[in-house]
């Protein structure tokens, strides 16, 4: 009677058990598509700490990286779209889980791991994956400045009677290529022979004014103190430290201008490609 009564409590905890657990499960459901991520995540976690008996834990994989790619914690999110890759059952759903990972990678700006990611995906892709492909590689083709292939993969992506965006694409393009005219390596060398010219050349009107102003300033303070005191070489010693730090960190500071400009006209040619394939 004893034993009889023990496997009944061991059953009843185990039901008790597995219906706290769905319950969790369930909760951790309405969270998510209540957009509660943080929360969401956290329950998901839980289910699978407890789970030991496996019955939810494959089904929560996937979706704590989606509520880590929704608060933006891309790197973990990746390793989590990693666990969840190996429970898809089909090829479609594998491949969709792949270019969410390749998202974060690209996010990153670990484009030798989303390039990784890209050969990974199934052959079997339907329609809709197949354009997600090409979008995907035409995005890191960009990244790595494989600009012509990527130029054809996102004029691939625009219907063929959609003449005006081609157009616009095809012009975006022009307008990156001149991009590249701005050199950084230039905007030192101009700096170091002019100060402050090689921010003028990199656009910035503000800081080349300043590099200017400061450099040579500090050099007429002084060339003048050094003519006016009974001891102008002792002046000039203490001039010259100055003088040598505004003018190496400006030329210096000229260089990293030029580069941050490029970067942010390239941002932008990038962001205005996006938004002409969204529409």
């Amino acid at each position: 009677m004893q034993k009889i009564l023990l496997i009944l409590f061991i059953l009843i905890s185990q039901i008790s058990f597995s219906q706290d657990l769905k319950q969790s499960f369930d909760f951790a459901n309405e969270l998510f598509a209540k957009k509660d991520y943080t929360g969401a995540g956290i329950t998901y976690r839980r289910v699978i700490y407890f789970d030991k008996a496996e019955i939810y834990r494959k089904d929560c994989y996937k979706n704590i990286a989606d509520c880590l790619y929704e608060t933006q914690q891309f790197e973990e999110a990746a390793d989590y779209y990693e666990l969840a890759f190996f429970q898809q059952k089909t090829d479609s759903a594998k491949a969709e889980v792949i270019f969410k990972k390749m998202s974060c990678y690209l996010i990153l700006n670990n484009f030798e791991y989303a390039e990784i990611e890209l050969l990974n995906l199934p052959s079997n892709l339907n329609a809709e994956q197949n354009n997600k492909k090409v979008f995907y590689s035409a995005v890191l083709n960009f990244s790595i400045e494989k600009y012509d292939l990527a130029k054809t993969q996102f004029l691939s992506l625009i219907d063929s009677t959609n003449t005006a965006s081609k157009k616009k694409i095809e012009q975006l393009f022009i307008k990156n290529e001149k991009i590249n005219k701005l050199n950084p390596r230039t905007a030192r060398i101009m700096s170091m022979i002019i100060p402050g010219l090689g921010q003028f050349y990199a656009g910035d009107i503000k800081n080349g004014t300043n590099s200017i102003i400061l450099t040579l300033g500090i050099a007429t303070w002084g060339i003048v103190t050094a003519v006016k005191s009974t001891s102008p070489f002792d002046v000039l010693v203490t001039a010259a430290p100055w003088f040598q730090r505004y003018y190496m960190g400006g030329y210096k500071k000229a260089e990293q201008i030029a580069i941050n400009e490029k970067k942010k006209r390239r941002s932008k040619v990038y962001n205005q490609i996006l938004d002409e394939i969204s529409k």
